[in-house]
């Protein structure tokens, strides 16, 4: 849909609260299904690993310490702290691999569409996975680089998440481009953008911090009920449901800083953007429509009519001035 932007690169001035308005407009009327769908999300995304970590995992004390030391505990006490430690399996951690890129690939799908005013559905959000193996393949190649700059430091590796930040959009954009064109999009479009982007993700915090108070409550009557892990961590799952209007919101604000960076949106018609071809389409209508106007102003229309106006009025006072001497 959009042109290669290595040769073009917009550079975002508008200010946070205009951006974040921006997404709010675009859900306007969609909330309902916007965060259904975020629901949906966060629950396929940690349900099953919490599953996998029930029926199959292992204590993740006993995987470090099987010497049979308590530790300076008693064995009735150090027996209770063991069983309610959580258990970890490595198909959790497999399935999560598996999953982020197609996931991830829906999120922008879904808020692209809610910001271009498609029509909308829960399932939505599987979309990703009918371009799996892409998507999977770009997760992975976006997170080697973030992890390689981290190693260096905590600021490289935030710049690179920040450079790439943009490449599942791009590939929602236009299924077509490889991995490796959607990161060096990406980066290309970031350029000059990087704190920009970073002061947008930091004016959410208020909001999840908002968010996160009704999930620790949710927690905390976890800890309440149970010091099982695995009711621990449904409840934690529950808790987490509650971040599902900060996600929708955060990701259509997220969705239209893309569509402003790809140059999809044209001031005429703001919220909702349009494609590139359609953008070049009615720039030039309004530049046509304009030339068409300004040589219209230039010729003065009524001049000929006044001119004889003017000439029948001389007549009239010649032919009365005649009346008068005969």
């Amino acid at each position: 849909m959009q042109g290669n932007m290595l040769d073009e690169n917009i550079i975002i001035k508008e200010p946070s609260k205009n951006l974040r308005t921006l997404g709010r407009n675009a859900l306007s009327g969609k909330w309902k299904i916007a965060i259904i769908t975020m629901c949906v999300y966060l629950l396929i995304q940690s349900v099953p690993p919490a599953i996998f970590d029930a029926i199959f995992g292992t204590n993740v004390v006993t995987s470090f310490s099987t010497s049979g030391d308590t530790y300076g505990l008693d064995a009735n006490t150090y027996a209770e702290f063991l069983n309610n430690m959580p258990q970890y399996c490595a198909l959790s951690s497999l399935y999560t691999i598996l999953v982020a890129g197609a996931l991830n690939l829906g999120l922008a799908l879904f808020a692209l569409g809610v910001f271009r005013g498609a029509e909308l559905h829960v399932s939505d959000i599987l979309l990703g996975f009918e371009k799996f193996g892409k998507a999977l393949g770009l997760y992975l190649f976006q997170t080697l680089f973030i992890t390689l700059w981290t190693l260096l430091f905590i600021v490289p590796g935030i710049i690179a998440a920040i450079r790439y930040s943009q490449a599942f959009f791009i590939l929602a954009d236009d299924s077509s481009k490889g991995i490796r064109q959607c990161m060096d999009e990406s980066k290309a479009m970031m350029r000059g953008n990087k704190s920009k982007y970073f002061c947008l993700a930091l004016s959410f915090i208020g909001w999840c911090i908002l968010s996160g108070i009704p999930s620790s409550i949710v927690s905390n009557i976890g800890n309440v009920v149970s010091h099982n892990a695995f009711i621990l961590s449904i409840f934690a799952i529950i808790g987490s449901l509650f971040l599902a209007p900060v996600i929708a919101y955060i990701y259509s604000t997220l969705a239209g800083f893309y569509e402003i960076l790809a140059g999809h949106l044209i001031k005429e018609t703001l919220p909702i953007p349009v494609t590139a071809e359609e953008a070049q389409k009615a720039y030039a209508e309004l530049n046509a429509v304009e030339e068409e106007e300004e040589p219209e102003e230039e010729q003065p229309a009524e001049a000929p009519v006044e001119e004889v106006q003017e000439e029948e009025s001389a007549e009239e006072v010649k032919e009365e001035s005649d009346e008068q001497q005969l």
